[in-house]
């Protein structure tokens, strides 16, 4: 395994120590545990052109759907983003993941994009229900 992977997993595990710590690291809305995901709830929030308490620009600002919609210059297409996050990370999951991606999303940055161009503070910005929500509606997306 490289150090590189290495250092990644223990970040990785850093981090999940310190948000079960926090009590499961909402901060968006007010703390309590999420409920399941709710796709078409989801859906509706990642198509939102503004999202979370500052209005930050929605997911559909930068993540086209597909390549009918142009080459993906910003972000990764929406299309196919559970196929491609259950391989991302050996050990894993999509939904892992894909999580990982929105509340901290340079601990993964996909190749040929860069750190920092994702916004960084959807953990304050969103309710854990709507991170829960986004989740569950990308894993629909294979």
């Amino acid at each position: 395994m490289s150090r590189k992977a290495i250092l990644f997993i223990a970040l990785i595990s850093i981090v999940a120590l310190l948000l079960s710590a926090c009590g499961g690291g909402g901060g968006g809305g007010g703390g309590g545990a999420a409920g399941p995901g709710d796709p078409a709830r989801g859906k509706a929030l990642y198509n939102k052109s503004t999202l979370g308490k500052k209005s930050a620009e929605g997911c559909v600002s930068c993540h086209k759907y597909d390549e009918s919609q142009g080459k993906a210059e910003k972000a990764p297409y929406t299309k196919g983003t559970a196929t491609r996050a259950a391989t991302r990370v050996p050990g894993m999951s999509a939904a892992e993941y894909i999580r990982e991606s929105i509340l901290n999303p340079d601990a993964y940055v996909v190749e040929g994009f860069n750190k920092g161009d994702m916004y960084q503070k959807w953990k304050e910005d969103l309710t854990p229900q709507e991170i829960e929500d986004l989740v569950a509606y990308l894993l629909t997306e294979k």
